[in-house]
């Protein structure tokens, strides 16, 4: 029998144990979330720069997204998101976790400039983080792990600084999720989920040994090194998933998202589409007649969008359709002159064949040698002068590609989303998409595929132009899959002419318009965030 000093021994060493993990939440709040006078003392400087409607209690939705004043896709959430706050929430605070060293009155007015919002500063705080280098820091190895644990520094950081009611990360940091719950229960966490840091789509494609931007072709020769990478995906695939279980609620921008996420996150009822807001009211604004015979491609030049295979599949067009290739006799005009040609000059000479026009930006000179080697590769497949690559041009003329073109090509596979698609769409482009991911399931649906259904019949476009709403079938573009294909696709665009054109591009712009438009995306915010200040209000009875 086990005296009772054994019992009292044994029973100290379980306290002991039970009391650890106890004992670190303590020590990482006081960490990180500081004294109780130190974050009085934030929410009260908080307090006195801002001036929310007094006919409620104040909330503070901390928006965790380290970069502002960038003007993506991304940022064009966040400030449509705070924008529909500020309409139908005027007692909730906008604090934004920011690494853009900005002060408000700038941010707000680089809003109104970049995406045309009217923000109200006095709703909107800015919490300035210095470690954002922990996310901006490119790791050559062990790229997402390293990212991940870089997001959780700058998530401490930011929270150290001020503690929210509402935890609204519109970046994807997932792995934040569990700190922010460690260090209060109370604060609900609401995640708008552009892409998921890691997919089945990639750990298929390391599996399967397949080389591309995530991964190496090194990789993907050695069997070794495929297995350790395999292992290394499906160890952070389970972590990701864990903190992502932490939310609770769940948006992601389309369809092929929502069915990654839902299936790492296990959180069904908590999640949900909204689509990104599309500023397509200018675009809807541009004639579709009389469009030149260009071919626009706008996308960053970036290693997934796969700039090749519309080399590609322009080059296998042309060969197919010589009749369609420039004169050996003409010099190439210069991307001024085209300018000069769109902008209706006479002195000019117009262009009676058709042009790749490929427009991005360069976010760096890795982007900018990749621009370049796509020049290379249009001369050698020779067909470099009906080829131009223009990076980081001008929105203006980014718009007046958009006004003028004839047909949009978007190549990258499993686009998330796909806004440039939609932008296309919007301007009346007859635009082709690869048949995968959110192009696939929501942005061009319905679709013409090769070898499934053929150009839309006179009849039937002049059913859809007469009754539009009657006729919901009708496609709003084209998808393609491999190189023939985008060739093929190509080929229609540049050959189709009379209702059916009218059509088509009426039903582009029809899509684009209604679905993704910012109205659509406040209403789809509201029914997901109404539940969440309902929740505040509960826990506060008297607000």
């Amino acid at each position: 029998m086990p005296s009772l000093q054994t019992f009292i021994h044994y029973s100290f060493a379980i306290g002991v144990v039970l009391a650890v993990p106890v004992v670190l939440t303590l020590i990482i709040q006081f960490i990180v979330l500081g004294t109780v006078s130190h974050q009085n003392a934030c929410k009260q400087k908080i307090a006195s720069s801002t001036k929310p409607s007094p006919n409620h209690r104040t909330y503070y939705a901390g928006f965790f997204h380290p970069y502002p004043n960038a003007g993506g896709g991304g940022e064009r959430v966040l400030w449509t998101m705070i924008k529909a706050i500020q309409d139908k929430y005027p007692f909730i605070i906008s604090v934004i976790y920011s690494g853009d060293n900005i002060n408000r009155d700038t941010l707000v007015r680089n809003v109104k400039a970049k995406f045309g919002l009217n923000i109200n500063p006095d709703t909107v705080y800015i919490v300035d983080l210095k470690w954002r280098s922990w996310v901006d820091h490119k790791y050559p190895r062990l790229t997402l792990v390293m990212q991940s644990i870089g997001s959780l520094m700058l998530a401490a950081e930011a929270i150290h600084q001020f503690v929210p009611d509402i935890f609204i990360d519109t970046v994807g940091y997932a792995f934040t999720y569990p700190l922010v719950n460690l260090l209060s229960s109370n604060i609900p966490i609401v995640a708008y989920t552009h892409y998921p840091t890691i997919s089945s789509d990639m750990q298929t494609m390391v599996s399967s040994r397949e080389s591309g931007f995530n991964n190496d072709p090194r990789i993907a020769a050695s069997p070794t090194l495929t297995n350790l990478k395999s292992i290394y995906y499906r160890v952070l695939a389970h972590a990701y998933a864990f903190s992502g279980s932490f939310a609770d609620m769940v948006m992601t921008n389309s369809s092929w998202t929502y069915g990654h996420i839902v299936k790492l996150f296990d959180l069904p009822r908590m999640t949900s589409v909204v689509y990104p807001p599309c500023d397509t009211a200018a675009l809807t604004e541009f004639s579709m007649n009389n469009r030149q015979n260009v071919i626009m491609s706008l996308a960053q030049f970036r290693p997934e969008k796969n700039h090749s295979l519309q080399l590609e599949a322009f080059a296998k067009f042309l060969k197919e359709y010589p009749q369609y290739k420039a004169p050996g006799s003409k010099a190439k005009p210069a991307t001024e002159d085209i300018l000069q040609l769109l902008e209706g000059s006479k002195e000019v000479e117009s262009i009676d064949y058709p042009l790749l026009v490929m427009i991005g930006g360069a976010r760096n000179i890795e982007d900018e040698a990749r621009a370049e080697s796509l020049r290379q590769l249009a001369s050698s497949l020779g067909v470099n002068n009906q080829v131009y690559v223009i990076v980081n041009a001008p929105w203006s003329q980014v718009q007046l590609w958009l006004k003028h073109s004839s047909v949009g090509i978007h190549t990258m596979r499993d686009e998330h989303f796909g806004i440039n698609i939609v932008e296309m769409m919007a301007a009346g482009l007859l635009t082709i998409a690869h048949d995968s991911a959110g192009p696939k399931l929501d942005i061009i649906s319905p679709a013409i595929r090769i070898n499934e259904n053929a150009l839309p019949s006179e009849a039937q476009a002049q059913a859809y132009l007469k009754a539009p709403e009657e006729n919901k079938d009708f496609p709003v573009g084209m998808v393609a899959t491999t190189t023939d294909e985008f060739a093929q696709m190509i080929a229609c665009s540049i050959n189709v002419k009379g209702p059916v054109e009218k059509a088509l591009r009426s039903a582009a712009r029809a899509a684009a318009t209604t679905k993704f438009s910012e109205a659509a995306f406040s209403t789809a915010f509201y029914r997901r965030f109404n539940p969440v200040v309902r929740w505040l209000d509960s826990q506060n009875p008297d607000s």
